[in-house]
């Protein structure tokens, strides 16, 4: 069958479907930032209007990072009860998020499921609300209220890493009318609920299942709360931070494999935006894959091999106020910066 070209005075509208093209990345020693290993465990971040960015610190709590790679702790954790003494108590921040208006960041706890909230300017910290299991992800809507992801029924480290080991169904996620207000389950019976996020409009929820390989579509009303259950919006590997771009597109941090995924719902395709696999990393993800598929123990496959030659294992992403830099976090001392 012949198919028609069309004839030279036809008019097609490509408005609709051209996007902003998206870079591709690999490792490159000079993209480790600020480079010195003054970081700690820097799993999420978020950037300010003034171009420095705030990552979350293991130690102190959150981290500020000027242009030039200085940094310094932020915030007075230790007057909001935060404490971090291994190896009796560990503390492990995790997820964080800038408030629409800019002025508070809200950070919780993977560890003991404490939240919370900082003033930017004056780096008052306030511990809004401690969950009973620890809490991986957090983000809030425009009208305040606040959804955060339980990953497992996990009270430490530990047992939130065995929920890795041996997957269990007892991930979920949560929604906050304010920042008093009991939490409600909006969703459960997850294997290690992870990232979570909004679209630009705040209709839909998106969440992360790191164990099955997938990301969650909700469709949402930010103002009832009612949350219904649309379907699989991608499926890819090991799915943890995730975000909406100014494209609409979805962004994806694959630790499994190194990579960072951008899910474009337009074009109904998927790009790799920053590869850092390699043949070491390959064998080990493989191998990962493979006790999954069989339901066998994989925790001891944990090790450097899976994350070389980046600083820590690969959790996130961020982009810069002005959206020209991206930053890619991790479980290391050191971020990654790309100029896009």
């Amino acid at each position: 069958m012949c198919c028609n070209s069309p004839k030279p005075d036809s008019k097609i509208s490509t408005t609709e479907t051209e996007t902003e093209q998206l870079p591709y990345f690999t490792y490159q020693k000079e993209n480790v930032f600020p480079g010195d290993g003054s970081l700690l465990r820097a799993e999420d971040g978020v950037a300010l209007a003034d171009g420095r960015i705030i990552v979350v610190d293991q130690a102190k709590g959150l981290r500020l990072i000027e242009k030039d790679g200085s940094n310094r702790p932020f915030g007075n954790f230790a007057d909001a009860g935060f404490v971090h003494l291994p190896p009796e108590q560990i503390a492990s921040p995790n997820g964080m998020v800038l408030e629409h208006d800019g002025t508070h960041i809200l950070m919780s706890d993977v560890a003991d499921g404490k939240i919370y909230r900082i003033n930017v300017s004056t780096e008052k910290v306030e511990m809004i609300y401690d969950h009973p299991y620890g809490v991986n992800t957090i983000y809030r809507d425009k009208t305040g209220a606040l959804w955060f992801s339980q990953s497992a029924e996990s009270t430490n480290l530990g047992e939130m890493f065995q929920a890795a080991n041996l997957p269990v169904p007892t991930g979920a996620v949560f929604r906050m009318t304010n920042l008093k207000s009991a939490p409600v389950e909006i969703m459960d019976s997850l294997y290690f609920a992870n990232g979570i996020t909004m679209d630009k409009d705040e209709k839909h929820l998106f969440i992360s299942e790191t164990m099955m390989d997938r990301v969650h579509k909700l469709k949402v009303d930010t103002k009832t709360g009612e949350a219904n259950y649309m379907g699989v919006a991608a499926n890819v590997g090991s799915p943890d931070n995730i975000l909406i771009d100014k494209e609409g597109r979805l962004i994806v941090a694959s630790p499994l494999y190194n990579q960072v995924i951008a899910v474009d719902f337009k074009n109904h395709s998927q790009q790799v935006i920053f590869d850092a696999s390699t043949k070491e990393n390959l064998k080990v993800s493989n191998e990962w894959n493979r006790r999954s598929h069989l339901g066998m123990e994989r925790l001891e496959l944990f090790t450097p091999d899976l994350f070389r030659p980046l600083p820590g294992l690969l959790t996130g992403m961020f982009f810069s106020n002005d959206g020209i830099t991206l930053y890619i976090t991790n479980l290391g001392n050191d971020l990654l910066k790309y100029d896009l």
